[in-house]
């Protein structure tokens, strides 16, 4: 009997997913399903907040005034990211103060706690990590949790301009015959770090639950 409710609990989400629709409750979803969405929606917390912990020096370390501003819009961004989908996940049960004052070293991305030591570092990891972590996004704006899909649109419009605030800094210090080499190192640097958030093939960092 409990074999026959699993099968047809799986079969009824799996056709709601193949018909376009969004799921919007945990009855309806296999504990399989909500394990995947767990992992997924733990990591993408853990970025956001450990994104704005990274940029957080930045402001008093910015080289204007503007970019000060700059630095506490996008620590602002991160941390409400960081809300919106840890209210999620208070939603589906999970423990969030544990996550964020015990768990954290479980669920990080250790490219978000690399040290960020110099301005051209700082705009490197902004213009690769924020053009990566879009990809993602875009993934998770189109999967079939609807909680997390509606909430992702959002945070996707956003990331757009976290990743222009890259481009131009990046651009504006490789016209710079000053600081050219300093941005190539950055980008040596960073580069494959920010590639090994996508994980190996196969794996549920590359998987979306889509529909």
């Amino acid at each position: 009997m409990v074999l026959q409710d699993s099968a047809t609990k799986t079969e009824a989400m799996m056709e709601k997913i193949r018909s376009g629709g969004k799921l919007e409750s945990a009855s309806e979803i296999t504990d399989e399903y909500k394990e995947l969405l767990l992992t997924l929606m733990i990591a993408q917390a853990d970025s956001e907040l450990a994104g704005a912990y990274g940029y957080i020096p930045w402001i008093e370390g910015a080289p204007t005034v503007a970019e000060k501003l700059a630095m506490a819009n996008i620590v602002k961004d991160e941390c409400r990211h960081a809300k919106a989908v840890y209210d999620l996940l208070e939603n589906l049960g999970v423990d969030v103060n544990k996550l964020i004052f015990q768990d954290k070293m479980k669920n990080r991305m250790k490219v978000f706690y690399e040290p960020i030591k110099t301005w051209a570092d700082l705009v490197m990891f902004n213009f690769l990590m924020d053009r990566a972590a879009g990809h993602q996004l875009h993934d998770a704006a189109e999967c079939s949790w609807g909680p997390w899909s509606r909430t992702m649109m959002g945070i996707e419009k956003e990331e757009l301009m976290h990743v222009a605030h890259g481009e131009t800094w990046v651009r504006k210090l490789s016209q710079d015959p000053k600081q050219k080499d300093n941005v190539q190192r950055a980008l040596d640097f960073w580069f494959p770090k920010v590639n090994k958030i996508f994980g190996k093939a196969g794996t549920i960092s590359v998987i979306a639950i889509s529909n």
